[in-house]
């Protein structure tokens, strides 16, 4: 597996998962509270702070119909244009501050682009890294012109067949661009527990094995999050905002607030400790069971020396320091070079 660099962070096997918290437009268009989720989020531990940057009128038709829960809107019905024009303002100035800050509290600041020009804006910016939306798999011009600037790309991959995908990294690689990510995700907002499908995340994987594979979440809650990690996610995007009642974007219901992504962080950080590695063999941390917990074949009475052995003089007792009872066989038989007390573990030498 191919480990990609992001600023200071490595991503791979073997590395710890990159946690993304997913402001996307949960500013609701304000730089002030854009610059509070940064901080927040870095405080909850995210490695990387993700917007969304795009113009409604670019992105979706007056008419295209939402494909959310209503109930993530605080309107009855309408568009995705009507929920998008709401929150498309963030201009160049905006974006800059969010880079500023997300310096100062060294995190990674990135964006994902919809269009080509918000690519233009986010090159402008200095971003470190792309994100490509699930929704824009099949978008090929736009993963080949942000492949073009030579940044990593993690690249989501809802709805998408593995043909899609492969498509994907294909235009990524005709570009000379190798790092590369793919995020798991289910385009249901929000995810149902059931539907999260993480097996699926590990078949990218297999399907991929050059590739790091992580999960990108719109479950409630964060149990399926960490859980992906323990799966062998190497990152995590969660939705993240200040304060779940917050109107305008659908995105606030879903999302983690601050002490949710902050117990996510602290819950994969146990996860990745706990996942440790393989060892044929006890480990250190079992070095006194292995020598205290085990038996050993013992002797049940007084055997004088030159005693030849019998099955009968033998019992087996903690601890394993001697010859284990699977060897019982082989000492049967065999003759007492001292006096043997009772209750003595027997070891090869007295043999």
């Amino acid at each position: 597996m191919t480990t990609v660099v992001i600023g200071t962070k490595k991503i791979g096997k073997g590395h710890p998962a990159l946690i993304i918290a997913e402001v996307g437009v949960n500013h609701n268009g304000s730089i002030e509270r854009g610059l509070e989720l940064i901080e927040s989020a870095a405080r909850s531990g995210a490695d990387v702070v993700k917007f969304q940057t795009y113009k409604a009128n670019q992105l979706v038709t007056r008419k295209a119909p939402r494909y959310w829960d209503e109930k993530l809107n605080d309107d009855n019905g309408g568009t995705q244009f009507d929920t998008f024009s709401k929150l498309d303002g963030m201009g160049l100035d905006g974006y800059k501050a969010f880079k500023k800050k997300c310096q100062e509290v060294n995190v990674i600041f990135t964006s994902t682009p919809f269009n080509l020009p918000d690519v233009d804006v986010l090159e402008e910016i200095g971003v470190d890294v792309y994100k490509i939306s699930s929704s824009d798999i099949t978008y090929l011009q736009l993963i080949k012109y942000t492949a073009s600037k030579h940044k990593p790309i993690i690249l989501s991959t809802g709805c998408a067949s593995i043909g899609e995908i492969e498509k994907a990294v294909e235009t990524i690689r005709a570009q000379g661009n190798d790092n590369i990510i793919l995020q798991h995700c289910i385009l249901q907002y929000p995810c149902d527990d059931e539907n999260a499908n993480l097996v699926k995340m590990q078949k990218l994987q297999e399907v991929f094995p050059d590739i790091p594979v992580g999960y990108s979440d719109h479950t409630i809650g964060i149990t399926i999050p960490a859980m992906s990690v323990a799966m062998g996610a190497v990152s995590v995007e969660k939705h993240f905002t200040i304060d779940n009642k917050l109107p305008d974007s659908p995105d606030h219901k879903l999302s983690a607030n601050p002490n949710e992504l902050a117990e996510m962080t602290k819950m994969i950080r146990t996860i990745e400790k706990a996942k440790g590695y393989f060892c044929n063999g006890h480990y250190p941390a079992e070095a006194a069971a292995y020598l205290n917990a085990r038996k050993s074949l013992v002797s049940a009475c007084f055997i004088k020396q030159g005693t030849v052995i019998s099955e009968e003089m033998l019992t087996a007792k903690r601890p394993g320091i001697g010859i284990y009872p699977e060897f019982l066989d082989f000492l049967v038989g065999s003759t007492a070079k001292i006096d043997i007390p009772e209750d003595t573990t027997i070891t090869k030498e007295m043999i």
